[in-house]
């Protein structure tokens, strides 16, 4: 009788949204009816049957997010944004503009949405079904904008940033400056981190929590093997390690693990949005985005766990809640 008292009170507060969470599933519903409109007359526009094509399919899972979130709205009693024009009639000669706009344009609003949802993903703390449904908006668009470089770049509508010089002679490939300096900030990064990881793991107390950051600290290893191996490719300098041994705290009750949990995922939330920009940042070198692409998405999965972790442990501090 206790325990299905516990599953009745924990499926109430599942139908909960905080007023960040309500904000953010009207703001994203906002965007998507932005960019159907913006779809729609870029339609119009285009010329070429490729990237009318393209533009067809973008639209649909576009349109398959309106229904979810419009659903999420009517499910917590959201009011609606205005929705977009059914249909467009653009009476301005379709010449003016051309199908390189069109598609880069298209292409940048697909990164900044990325952004856009990693912010959310930031803030959806305390209904799940809202994180996991922006978490596959993420993933989907991130998997979407890295599939349109390489039509992009077909086409051959995609500036090549300066390339780096100081390659290796057996690389024949070129990397972008951009491309490099995003590896070697990310190896110094993850230097960081793990130095940061190491010390908090000697402050906690909780058994659970420890096990979360030595699995962290796994993580992160492989992921600075990785990008070692990616700069000593290119014959990008390498950074400084930082000392291999760390002192254990003389005074472990200096830090709580509730304290200990919020820093870690401060900085996991921003980890993803600088995974993000590196992802947008990379997108000419093909090989790096894809190691920053799949970076992202791993950065994405760790913030969700970690989310549910902070819940689960009563760690995370709980907004306001939307309606009565």
């Amino acid at each position: 009788m206790l325990l299905s008292w516990k599953q009745k009170s924990a499926e109430r507060k599942q139908q909960d949204v905080d007023v960040r969470e309500a904000f953010i599933i009207w703001d994203i519903l906002n965007s998507k009816y932005m960019m159907m409109e913006k779809l729609q007359i870029w339609e119009d526009f285009a010329h070429d049957k490729d990237l009318v094509a393209a533009l067809r399919i973008i639209k649909k899972p576009v349109l398959k997010n309106i229904h979810i979130l419009e659903k999420m709205m009517e499910r917590f009693s959201i009011d609606s944004p205005d929705r977009n024009r059914s249909a467009t009639n653009t009476p301005i000669n379709p010449k003016v503009v051309t199908d390189e706009y069109i598609a880069m344009d298209t292409f940048f609003h697909m990164q900044e949405h990325v952004e856009n949802l990693l912010k959310a993903l930031r803030n959806t703390v305390t209904n799940d079904l809202v994180r996991k449904t922006i978490k596959k908006m993420a993933i989907r668009t991130i998997n979407e904008a890295d599939t349109f470089v390489v039509y992009l770049k077909a086409k051959g509508w995609f500036s090549q940033p300066p390339a780096y010089r100081n390659l290796p002679a057996d690389i024949k490939e070129d990397i972008s400056l951009c491309a490099v300096s995003n590896l070697w900030d990310h190896l110094t990064y993850r230097y960081d981190n793990r130095k940061t990881t190491e010390i908090f793991y000697k402050a906690v107390h909780d058994v659970d929590f420890k096990l979360v950051l030595h699995l962290g600290s796994k993580q992160l290893n492989s992921q600075i093997a990785a990008l070692e191996k990616e700069l000593k490719r290119y014959g990008i300098p390498m950074p400084k390690r930082p000392g291999k041994f760390t002192q254990t705290f003389s005074d472990l009750q200096i830090l709580d693990d509730d304290h200990i949990y919020r820093v870690l995922l401060a900085s996991i939330q921003g980890a993803a949005i600088l995974h993000a920009q590196s992802f947008k940042e990379c997108a000419s070198t093909d090989r790096v985005r894809g190691i920053f692409k799949q970076l992202l998405i791993e950065e994405i999965n760790m913030l969700d766990k970690f989310m549910k972790i902070g819940k689960l442990k009563g760690w995370l501090n709980p907004a306001p809640t939307y309606g009565p």
